[in-house]
């Protein structure tokens, strides 16, 4: 294959890339249309509700659209004028060559250069916008300390994991692509299983639910799900935000359910309790275990795909496909990503959905609470200010959850089927 048909299929990935972004973008802009849709909605909100939740859900979309624009050109520019190639060569020359020389330095300059890059995004959505939507609970003070911490410990695993890998392509040339998904896989479960002991007390101060009526009722939900859970753990996200949530992590016999101070302040015992019974079900599903293993097939399917396509991509040499083992092939790899990414977004959605809504049924059997089920999901929605109005296709492409009027309407037919 010659280089100039290459840089047509690569130009042309990533005008479709605009195109698709811009068209998600515009979905969200005119969200769902429907008369009908917007009747039902209001069976369960008021129309300030709606209101409110589009004014959130838009804050920023200009910004989003124009800014995630020239990220990606700024990107895509600094490859094609060979920088990151003369940046390798400067590391290279400064460090020498070696895993821990060369590879290690620009592995961080590269992601220290992604990080500037994306800080403007970051303090918008993060901070100035949850600041003027009554969400943020601490000043800009706050929010860049907890903004660094983030961004050193992201840096720290990003570039060791990156290390590994390029380590097994070194020493494994012929089987890396075998042996690589399988090693990523076991070092994001390590991850999984120890995140909760070593990275959350960094930003949370985390501790065992208090004893009393609603850690009773929390503990024999559980025992009706028949899982061994030994203590339930409460994070204080009230000193960041007011955001409600709570959320399950881990697998095996290290599993375990966290929620957020601001759920249980917010929250009736009753609706408390049912949120928690829909992380019950995420633990009875063994849902991370499965996330894990969807993670690590489609790592099989990315390394299967470079294995045998990276020899044709080499001829393009604004590329900057060095050599394979090598960082020197990361800004590439990380941009075609980023590009990629966004066509494949639908097969992740559509399995945290089937899992989210798997999740859901499993509380309303457990608890039988259909009225609290939706009055929780109703409170949850307006804590959130989760857009009630989201265009049908967008929520098929990104929607990591079911729209709050389809969760709705799953504690309506589950009432009618019992």
């Amino acid at each position: 294959m010659n280089p100039e048909r290459i840089e047509k299929i690569f130009w042309l990935i990533i005008i479709l890339w605009f195109i698709l972004r811009f068209i998600l973008i515009g979905c969200q802009y005119y969200g769902n249309t429907n008369p009908s849709y917007h009747q039902e909605t209001l069976k369960y909100f008021s129309q300030n509700d709606i209101n409110e939740s589009r004014e959130y859900s838009l804050n920023g979309i200009w910004f989003k659209a124009i800014f995630g624009s020239i990220y990606l050109f700024i990107l895509v520019l600094m490859l094609r004028l060979g920088l990151f190639t003369n940046l390798w060569v400067k590391v290279t020359k400064l460090a020498g060559n070696g895993l821990l020389k060369n590879n290690l330095l620009f592995t961080l300059v590269f992601l220290i250069i992604l990080q500037i890059l994306s800080f403007p995004f970051s303090y918008y959505f993060s901070y100035h916008r949850e600041s003027i939507s009554g969400f943020s609970n601490i000043n800009l003070y706050g929010w860049l300390l907890q903004y660094f911490k983030s961004a050193t410990i992201n840096i720290i695993i990003q570039s060791s994991f990156i290390l590994v890998i390029l380590a097994i392509i070194k020493n494994f040339p012929n089987k890396w692509h075998i042996i690589a998904p399988l090693i990523a896989g076991i070092i994001a479960g390590i991850f999984i299983i120890v995140f909760h002991v070593v990275i959350t007390p960094i930003f949370y101060n985390q501790k065992p639910l208090e004893s009393g009526e609603l850690r009773n009722k929390l503990m024999k939900i559980a025992k009706d799900a028949e899982l061994s859970v030994n203590e339930i753990y409460v994070i204080d996200e009230s000193r960041y935000s007011k955001h409600t949530n709570a959320y399950f992590t881990g697998f095996g016999n290290y599993r375990r359910i966290v929620l957020y101070d601001n759920l249980i302040k917010n929250l009736t015992p009753d609706e408390a309790a049912l949120i928690f019974a829909h992380e019950v079900g995420h633990w009875k599903q063994n849902h991370e275990f499965w996330g894990l293993l969807c993670g690590i097939v489609g790592a099989y399917i990315v390394c299967f795909i470079i294995y045998n396509l990276f020899e044709y991509l080499t001829v393009v040499k604004w590329f900057g496909l060095i050599d394979l083992k090598t960082a020197s092939v990361l800004p590439f790899f990380m941009i075609s990503y980023m590009v990629l990414q966004l066509f494949v977004a639908p097969i992740e959605s559509q399995i945290s959905q089937f899992m989210e809504t798997q999740a859901d049924k499993i509380s309303l059997e457990l608890t039988g609470l259909n009225k609290v089920f939706q009055d929780a999901q109703i409170r949850l929605a307006k804590d959130n200010k989760s857009d009630l109005l989201p265009h049908p296709f967008r929520v098929f492409w990104l929607y990591s959850h079911p729209t709050a009027l389809n969760r709705i309407k799953l504690a309506e037919i589950k009432k009618q089927t019992h």
